[in-house]
């Protein structure tokens, strides 16, 4: 996997730090880069924020957050 494309504001040097970040941004079954969707609703101040994987067909992540 490549990783040096990808500039974090975290400090990312850490084993623990790397398997975090590999788990939020790949999938846990096949190790697909996940693909993000984004849809903000200015109505309620919220987006929705949804991770999948194309070729296991997973939703691995649907998270909504509130705008500030």
């Amino acid at each position: 996997m490549e990783y040096s494309k990808i500039n974090y504001f975290e400090k990312t040097d850490s084993p623990k730090h790397r398997e975090f970040i590999i788990s939020q941004n790949n999938c846990i079954l096949c190790g697909t880069v996940l693909e993000l969707k984004h849809i903000a609703d200015r109505s309620t101040g919220e987006i929705t924020e949804e991770a999948f994987c194309t070729q296991c067909e997973v939703k691995t992540r649907n998270k909504t957050h509130v705008l500030n």
